[in-house]
């Protein structure tokens, strides 16, 4: 009887134990926690999701992949995705043109000059001088 008193109280000890480590495992998660969402981007962000309200929303939202790919959740989410990836690439087009016109300028004038090379041979040069000539003695 003394034996079994003893291991009871052995075990209300371990047992008082355990429940301390695991409160103290849990407190040092909880500072973990709390340094990871004040001092880096997503904790902020998850902090900011937290207090407008919408954690419950992407909560129901991560619950409903639970069906798999065939799931309408997952074909809307699959869509969104596609469609957000086609805006943001347009859109980076359309930010990367306003940095060139920015620095190009407004408008982009070409000039070019074109330069015409006609060949002309002797016989023509001295027809055209024997035509002078004869307008001369005309004249």
């Amino acid at each position: 009887m003394a034996d079994d008193e003893d291991a009871d109280f052995i075990d209300y000890i371990d047992s008082i134990k355990r429940k301390e480590k695991v409160e103290k495992t849990e407190a040092l998660a909880a500072k973990q926690r709390k340094i990871w969402r004040e001092t880096t981007w997503a904790g902020m962000l998850i902090a900011s999701v937290e207090k407008i309200g919408a954690a419950p929303f992407f909560g129901a939202i991560g619950n409903s992949f639970k069906e798999g790919e065939s799931s309408t959740s997952f074909y809307l989410a699959s869509l969104l995705y596609k469609i957000g990836i086609i805006t943001s690439g347009i859109l980076s087009v359309y930010i990367i043109g306003m940095v060139m016109k920015m620095v190009v300028g407004e408008e982009i004038v070409i000039e070019q000059e074109v330069v015409i090379v006609e060949e002309v041979t002797r016989s023509q040069v001295e027809a055209e001088e024997r035509a002078a000539r004869g307008k001369v003695k005309k004249g």
